[in-house]
């Protein structure tokens, strides 16, 4: 009698222990599963995330700080490529600002002349690292981004462009071409000409590298950027500084 007894509490043990261990297996699917689901959904979102990014060439000039007025009121960073020999005299305080106010700066030219920069892939070169110098020199800053005046495409760099390039890789730069332009340094473009090149192209991408310029022959720029600003914010875009961006931006 002792011994059934002992049987049947050890036949309702084993019961209650086979149904624990379900109801804790059911429990550890369901939290695998949501696991699961919610990376997916992460993904998804991140995947689908769009941020622009805003370029500026040819700067700074006396229009910038208008420029760096309108992207601090929108709460907007950008990208700064710069001509070396404009940062002189009061375009230092400019520069400055671009550099506290959270923008990036990168190397354009030091002068802006093909002739001269393009000349061979020692001149180009003598002209980057003047510019190099002028931004550690003035702001203590070592910059890794760079973008060939007239982009990676340009002919006058045809016969030697993968041989700078790969040089300066080694240094550590990377050059940033553009996937959408304004077309603001082509004649005289007027405000509505420059939204209209930018909105024909920006929506073919979540990550959209717009080229705009901030020199002072752009002053339709200047106009245009409040809207195209607030355009993209409508469309769902957040900015950022070309840093951020996971991949560069290149022609080739």
């Amino acid at each position: 009698m002792l011994r059934r007894k002992i049987w049947k509490i050890l036949g309702v043990f084993a019961v209650v222990c086979c149904i624990l261990f379900l109801v804790c297996r059911a429990a550890v699917l369901t939290t695998d599963s949501a696991k699961v689901r919610t990376e997916k959904e992460t993904e998804k979102e991140t995947e689908k995330e769009k941020v622009a990014y805003l370029t500026f060439d040819d700067g700074p000039s006396m229009l910038t700080e208008n420029y760096l007025d309108i992207l601090e009121k929108e709460d907007v960073k950008a990208t700064f490529f710069l001509i070396g020999q404009q940062i002189e005299g009061d375009m230092v305080p400019v520069v400055r600002r671009e550099i506290e106010n959270g923008h990036e700066v990168g190397i354009h030219t030091y002068s802006h002349q093909a002739e001269s920069i393009y000349a061979s892939k020692e001149a180009y070169y003598e002209d980057f690292e003047k510019t190099r110098l002028c931004l550690s020199e003035k702001f203590q800053i070592e910059t890794r981004l760079f973008r060939f005046p007239w982009g990676s495409a340009n002919t006058y760099i045809k016969h030697y462009r993968d041989e700078i390039i790969g040089q300066l890789r080694e240094e550590g730069m990377e050059y940033v071409d553009w996937n959408v332009s304004g077309e603001d340094s082509v004649g005289c473009p007027s405000a509505s000409a420059i939204l209209a090149n930018v909105r024909k192209d920006y929506k073919k991408y979540d990550n959209p590298v717009i080229l705009l310029h901030d020199s002072a022959a752009c002053r339709a720029t200047l106009e245009a950027l409040p809207t195209v600003i607030k355009e993209l914010k409508e469309q769902g875009y957040s900015f950022q500084t070309i840093s951020h961006r996971k991949e560069p931006c290149h022609f080739y």
